[in-house]
């Protein structure tokens, strides 16, 4: 008489076939996706931006080249740059752009309509001086560093020499008029995770000098302000204030805080606040 399996343990062998084959098909499917990965990079534009991606967050820097650079405020300049791209304390990335986020920079137009960034770079993640051989192969390292490290070039270039003449009017009001609406956060995203996604930089000396207004003389204080200025509601913003011996008699306390009130009052939220 021959042998007969049991009914139920021919269904318990082939549940358990069953149960192998989905575990290996799913491993192949992880190990695919994971070589995908690592065979095809995130392209990225010639300013290190990745390409087809929306950021999530943006940095707006602001400089005021209407006056020549100390060699104390160049040496502060090259800092911020580093701090931008690698911090020198990785507990402190309060001016940190993160891989894959743009760095928009703009000079102060001394017409406001003129004004258009003049440089834009995204962090192209990670340090590539660490990059290994197919990192360089796939993510173009040499590329990278070359582009982030002229960028810093261009930064400190954009200023005139020692020996230049300082600009007749410095329109700072009138320069973020135009350039915050351009990168002020969607009021629909608000209320997201991304809390403040748009981190304005201004690296100046705070000396508003136009038609609307001048702090070289009387001035009103921020909050009397009939226009003070475009919304900053989920925008970080960082002053630099810039200070000049010649300009001592107006770069006071008074208007230190001026600017602090100023932020406040348009919503916007003062990460950072220091005079050089």
């Amino acid at each position: 008489m021959g042998y007969l399996d049991d009914p139920e343990e021919r269904g318990k062998r082939r549940r358990q076939r069953m149960l192998a084959g989905t575990i290996l098909a799913l491993l192949v499917l992880v190990g695919g996706t994971l070589a995908l990965t690592v065979e095809r990079p995130v392209e990225l534009d010639p300013d290190l931006c990745p390409k087809n991606r929306a950021p999530v967050r943006q940095t707006i820097l602001l400089l005021d080249t209407s006056d020549p650079l100390s060699p104390k405020h160049r040496t502060e300049l090259e800092r911020l740059a580093r701090d931008l791209k690698t911090p020198e304390d990785e507990t402190d990335r309060r001016f940190y752009v993160g891989p894959g986020e743009p760095l928009i920079v703009y000079e102060l137009a001394q017409d406001p309509a003129d004004t258009r960034p003049k440089l834009r770079v995204c962090n192209p993640g990670g340090h590539p001086e660490e990059w290994t051989t197919r990192d360089d192969l796939t993510g173009g390292r040499v590329l990278a560093l070359q582009r982030w490290r002229r960028f810093e070039e261009e930064l400190t270039g954009m200023f005139p020499d020692k020996n230049g003449e300082a600009m007749p009017t410095s329109p700072i009001l009138e320069n973020l008029a135009v350039i915050v609406p351009r990168h002020a956060p969607s009021r629909r995203n608000l209320p997201g995770e991304v809390q403040h996604p748009t981190h304005l930089i201004v690296f100046s000396d705070l000396l508003q000098n136009s038609e609307r207004l001048a702090h070289y003389g009387p001035y009103p204080e921020a909050g009397k302000l009939k226009t003070p200025g475009p919304d900053l509601t989920g925008i970080r913003v960082s002053l630099f204030r810039l200070e000049r011996e010649r300009y001592g008699k107006w770069q006071t306390r008074d208007h230190y805080y001026w600017w602090t009130e100023l932020v406040q009052r348009l919503n916007g939220h003062l990460q950072w606040q220091e005079s050089l």
